[in-house]
């Protein structure tokens, strides 16, 4: 190893390793805390929430489609009161379902994708979400299935991965009592997506009935568990047991006997309009170019009824096993004293607008079931046509369990609703899509939708006259104050996730280099982020390690595939990748054991780059350029997120690192 190598990884590491020391040894003199009391809730009822991935109006009560079936939604409908006007936050599964269980819209979280870990939120912080809230008060707190972000773990069913796997991001203190097992939300499915039944060779977007019982499947085993629970429950303390329903979460895999039991040839279409987008703006179209024109292959495929066949036969899946629960809550101790609540993240398109999947502000994904039973308090088979919004069932089972709100939500409790059905409320649902510089937002009467995108372009639609959706009236001038009295109830002000640039900003070092102390979640953009050009890099990292959610994970990355650099980890490797003109560069030690850890990379601009784990490995080897960074990557910093530089087509399984990071220091070098 060169001696200016050995001295420089020296003389940035060995500091590191002081700190920590000191820190150690100042703990130690930490007086023990004293166990924070957790007030008794004996006498509380008891709160059910069930949550239904992707599940859109296609329910028999809420008349959505014709062939719907869905006995058992409809029982529970019927119990207390129906929601008719319900609509979601956000019409994506972690952005909508990090505001309803943290009660924070998605301008107050800074919460707006997929991909983004909801717990790293600066904003989000210190605040209790739902369970965590009960908790608190004395309630059990037990789940089962999908409540906080995660998909199937893809073809692999990976605890960790695309969309977070099947951990996702859970919230492990939330929970007293976890299935299928702590840490980890989704039971394995026992038909993996990937199987191209429908031959789109889409692996996260396949449909087709598979060889199994209700119960092997992983909804059935949810259920399964569940039942048990209510039915076992004995404790004084009451419980708050959160059941996610899977279905019709794609892949739309379920028993045959559900697809049987609607001929292909007698599934009718959804109602659509050949010319439905010409009077759409050019910024609600994204849909139509490139692979997400899924409707195209749909159509050329003549796969459309089989679609909606499927579609169908994953809520009556869905809905059968809702109808096990309900048996078991109707025979246990709980059946007088339990509420219970059910609604779905958002909607799902199905050709309409030639639009699948979600993520739009159109009615099909803006538009959920909601139903809430509270013996005492519902009336049964009482009805509400108000605009509601899923961010409204936080402070609502809040107060029906005379719980004091915290004071950070931003919705507002249906309790009056559900006490006086004919009570009316003066605001819309508000719908976000996008996010920051780039929102958007739709707003929902009783009559009305208005949306306003991003690029400030418009529609508007009467759903007195018009409930498809299918002429916009926003350029009609009698409509002028219509708009602007909806547009005041828009949040006017997107709290970003992150922490500031400011906060961010490098402490410069005596000798002309640069040092950034980041923590997971921070992000850089391009014109704050460390300037490399002609310079080196030392990152030191210290880490909890965890091989079942880690192990194919990013601690820190800069630029893109064409130009940047990544510290990750592959299948438990460190690895420090640089990307130069779209080559890739990397090298890797050997991989991490469970606990603690310790990272160092360097890139010193001599022509070598090194990595190297205290009592694991190092390795040096050639770097792919001389005298520092060719070149100033176009792409800002991330620190403890998904990909980066790193392509799904070569890391499909990037995730989020999910522990806890100690130390995360960017050096740049001096010149």
């Amino acid at each position: 190893m060169p001696r200016l190598l050995l001295a420089l990884c020296l003389v940035l590491f060995t500091p590191c390793m002081a700190v920590a020391a000191t820190k150690k040894k100042k703990s130690a003199t930490v007086p023990k805390a004293m166990p924070v009391k957790v007030p008794s809730a004996a006498g509380k009822p008891n709160v059910l929430f069930i949550i239904v991935d992707d599940l859109n109006d296609w329910v028999g009560w809420l008349g959505g489609h014709p062939q719907a079936r869905t006995p058992n939604m409809d029982r529970l409908a019927r119990l207390g009161m129906r929601f008719t006007n319900a609509h979601t936050t956000y019409a994506l599964c972690n952005p909508s379902r990090a505001a309803l269980m943290t009660g924070m819209a998605p301008a107050s979280s800074g919460v707006f994708g997929n991909e983004q870990d909801w717990r790293r939120s600066i904003n989000v912080l210190g605040k209790p979400t739902l369970p965590e809230f009960f908790k608190s008060m004395g309630y059990t707190t037990a789940a089962g299935g999908k409540i906080f972000h995660a998909n199937h773990g893809g073809p692999e069913a990976r605890l960790a991965g695309w969309h977070g796997g099947r951990r996702g991001f859970e919230q492990d203190v939330a929970w007293d009592v976890r299935f299928p097992q702590p840490g980890v939300q989704l039971a394995e499915a026992p038909v993996h997506t990937g199987q191209n039944f429908n031959g789109l060779n889409i692996w996260h977007w396949d449909w087709g009935p598979i060889d199994v019982t209700n119960e092997q499947t992983e909804d059935g085993q949810t259920v399964a568990w569940a039942s048990d629970f209510v039915q076992q429950h004995r404790s004084k303390q009451p419980f708050f047991l959160a059941v996610g329903l899977y279905k019709p979460h794609s892949p739309w895999y379920a028993p045959k006997a559900y697809f049987d039991e609607r001929p292909l040839n007698e599934v009718k279409l959804p109602e659509v309009k050949a010319n439905g987008l010409d009077d759409v703006p050019a910024f609600a179209k994204g849909h139509l170019s490139g692979g997400e024109n899924y409707h195209q292959q749909i159509v050329a495929n003549n796969l459309w009824a089989n679609a909606v066949r499927a579609y169908l036969a994953c809520i009556t899946f869905a809905d059968a096993q809702l109808g096990k629960l309900l048996d078991a809550v109707e025979r246990s101790p709980a059946a007088k004293n339990t509420i219970i609540c059910l609604t779905s993240d958002h909607g799902w398109y199905l050709g309409e607008k030639q639009m699948w999947h979600k993520g739009k502000l159109w009615e099909r994904a803006t538009h959920v079931p909601l139903t809430i039973y509270a013996p005492g308090v519902t009336q049964p088979d009482s009805v509400s046509a108000e605009p509601v919004s899923l961010i409204d069932v936080y402070p609502t089972l809040c107060d029906l369990a005379k719980l004091k709100q915290p004071e950070h939500l931003d919705g507002e409790s249906l309790l009056p609703l559900l006490q006086a059905p004919a009570t009316k409320r003066t605001h819309p649902a508000i719908t976000t899509m996008g996010g920051e510089a780039r929102v958007s937002y739709s707003a929902r009467t009783d009559q009305w939708r208005y949306i306003r995108y991003a690029d400030k372009s418009e529609e508007l639609y009467d759903h007195a006259t018009d409930p498809n959706e299918w002429t916009n009236l926003a350029a009609k001038p009698e409509h002028a104050a219509l708009k602007q009295s909806l547009a005041a109830f828009f949040p006017t002000e997107w709290h970003s996730a992150h922490r500031s640039v400011e906060q961010l900003g490098p402490i410069a070092s005596a000798d002309g280099g640069a040092n950034y102390f980041l923590q997971p979640g921070d992000e850089l953009p391009a014109n704050a982020s460390p300037q490399i050009t002609g310079r080196g890099l030392s990152i030191i990292t210290r880490f909890d390690y965890t091989p079942a959610v880690d192990q194919d994970s990013t601690l820190v990355s800069q630029g893109s595939d064409q130009n940047g650099w990544a510290l990750h980890l592959v299948a438990g490797a460190p690895t420090l990748s640089l990307f130069i003109n779209g080559q890739r560069s990397a090298i890797a030690v050997e991989p991490l054991e469970a606990g603690p850890t310790v990272v160092r990379a360097l890139i010193p601009g001599n022509g070598t780059m090194s990595l190297a784990v205290p009592g694991v490995g190092e390795i040096v080897d050639a770097a792919p350029f001389a005298g520092g960074f060719p070149m100033q990557p176009g792409v800002g910093l991330q620190a403890g997120e998904s990909f980066g530089p790193l392509k799904t087509k070569l890391f499909p399984n990037s995730t989020p690192f999910d522990g806890n990071v100690q130390q995360l220091l960017i050096s740049v070098l001096p010149p």
